[in-house]
Parts: C-alpha cells; sequence; structure tokens
C-alpha cells in the first residue's frame, strides 16, 4: 500500500491534469463551482478505488484534503472552464480513472 501523502500527491496530479484537460474545452458552458469540484472528487474517489480503498471515511478525508490543496486550481477551473452537460454527465458515471480520463478529453 501506498503511504498517506503519497496517494495525496498522486491524487493532487490527478486532479490538476484532470482540470487541465476540461481547459480544453472550447465549447459548453462555464463551469460551476460545483463542476469542478464534481471533478476533483471523483479524481480523487476513483484514484483510491484504483489503489483498492473503499472505506467511505478514508475517501471522503482524502477528498476534503485535496480540495483543500487545490483551491486555487478550484477557483481557476469555475473562473476559466468550460464544460459540456454530455461532459459532465461522464464525469458522474465513470467508474475508472481511464473512463474519467476519457471524459475530460
Amino acid at each position: 500500500m501506498v503511504p498517506g501523502a503519497a496517494v495525496l500527491r498522486a491524487c493532487v496530479l490527478l486532479v490538476v491534469v484532470a482540470l487541465a484537460l476540461v481547459a480544453g474545452l472550447g465549447c459548453g458552458r462555464r463551469a460551476t463551482q460545483a463542476d469542478c469540484q464534481l471533478i476533483v472528487d471523483r479524481s480523487v474517489e476513483l484514484q483510491l478505488r484504483d489503489t483498492a480503498e473503499s472505506d467511505p471515511k478514508v475517501i471522503a478525508d482524502r477528498v476534503a484534503a485535496v480540495r483543500a490543496a487545490l483551491d486555487g486550481e478550484i477557483k481557476s477551473c469555475e473562473r476559466d472552464r468550460r464544460v459540456t452537460e454530455k461532459t459532465m454527465s461522464c464525469v458522474r458515471s465513470a467508474t475508472t480513472t481511464q473512463e474519467l480520463d476519457k471524459c475530460l478529453r
């Protein structure tokens, strides 16, 4: 099992990449705080599930830590990113990090 700090760093990196991918979307509507937080939450949850972590408390704690670490990126996402309903629906239904990556491309 990867130590907690290493998993947190990996989650932060994955989320930053996910938010950067959303930046490339030129159509759709302006992302809301809820959209950006959903991307963060799903990224963290799926990353942890990839490491076989399924404890809801551990996942919730990690989501909170990553949200705090990425507060600036989330605000930037709200200000600068555009999303479509199709993209957000895909994010909500993704069951793996690979599926989530495809949603955001």
